[in-house]
């Protein structure tokens, strides 16, 4: 029987206050999950910043230029 692994994508942004996280709701993190991280099952990434190329193929560029413009 395989075991599955659970991963956790994040970047250090996401603990800042930003658009994607509404506060600092992220302040924590990933050291919150200090206990999980230890288990062999549990891995995390941190994600790269994306290029603007790579955001483009999955947004429409006058959502990004909302989110820009957005005062958080």
């Amino acid at each position: 029987m395989t075991t599955a692994r659970t991963g956790i994508f994040y970047h250090p942004s996401f603990s800042r206050r930003s658009y994607l996280t509404v506060g600092r709701r992220l302040a924590e993190f990933p050291g919150a999950l200090k206990h999980l991280l230890t288990s062999p099952l549990v891995a995390l990434f941190e994600s790269p910043a994306a290029s603007d190329e790579l955001i483009l193929r999955v947004h429409t560029k006058e959502l990004i230029d909302g989110v820009a413009k957005d005062p958080l």
